[in-house]
């Protein structure tokens, strides 16, 4: 059973009980405790279920899905470090595309003051506003506005970004795992992101530690082709990670 299948079905078992022990998750789904785990560390981070004492809680839905406000405060040193360093692989004169999310966002502060002026397109509501107000040459990309992450999303969005071409992509990810690449709970921001990856001459994948060996729902490039700019490796990740793709960790 391929990873995304067993998550969803334990995924209903959880939302069927509410709350579920670990030992009674391990019967009802005939599954190791400690893949039981790895897929409930995954569901966390997506925001489905929630690690009680005892267990596991399900997380209503209308509350799965964070808003980009409300994941700002979380690792947001690490996120401004991050930041710092992606945007100092641009030298100026760039045409950028950056990802909707928390932590490209925080890109933003750091181009103002690059000569010549970059040029960004973004599929983001709030970068956009952002970038306008640093007076940053910026063009945002058509479609649906997904009202949780303000990421403009769909076939109308994929389609404009496969008639550009940037210097560099700034992206973000729920995932970053060696086994299933880079991955977003939402199958049309995998979309949108692997064809801004597939139209652009680099592209930095900006994730704290905290994303590294998770798998969301939808896969959307391989790691090998992006590079990752992050924090607080451990050795072992480093070493797993170094084996499939370019890693800048600060």
């Amino acid at each position: 059973m391929i990873v995304a299948e067993r998550q969803k079905k334990l995924l209903a078992v959880i939302q069927k009980h509410h709350f579920i022990s670990l030992q009674e998750l391990k019967g009802v789904t005939q599954t190791s405790i400690s893949t039981i785990r790895r897929d409930l560390a995954a569901l966390t981070n997506q925001g489905f279920v929630k690690r009680v004492h005892g267990g596991v809680e399900f997380i209503a839905q209308n509350k799965k899905s964070s808003t980009v406000n409300e994941r700002r405060p979380i690792y947001q040193a690490d996120k401004q470090i991050i930041a710092q360093r992606a945007a100092q692989q641009l030298h100026g004169g760039e045409t950028v595309f950056l990802d909707a999310g928390s932590t490209t966002g925080e890109v933003i502060a750091y181009l103002a003051d690059k000569k010549p002026e970059i040029t960004v397109v973004t599929n983001s509501v709030h970068h956009a506003a952002s970038l306008s107000d640093l007076m940053i040459p910026v063009l945002i990309i058509g479609g649906q506005v997904k009202q949780t992450t303000d990421a403009v999303i769909g076939a109308a969005a994929v389609e404009q970004i496969k008639n550009m071409v940037f210097d560099v992509s700034f992206v973000g990810a729920d995932g970053i795992s060696v086994v299933f690449g880079l991955t977003t709970p939402d199958l049309e921001e995998a979309a949108v992101k692997r064809a801004v990856v597939e139209r652009s001459h680099v592209s930095y994948v900006l994730a704290d530690a905290s994303k590294i060996g998770i798998a969301a729902f939808a896969k959307a490039v391989a790691l090998k082709e992006v590079v990752l700019v992050t924090t607080h490796l451990t050795s072992k990740q480093r070493d797993e990670l170094n084996q499939v793709m370019t890693v800048l960790a600060v």
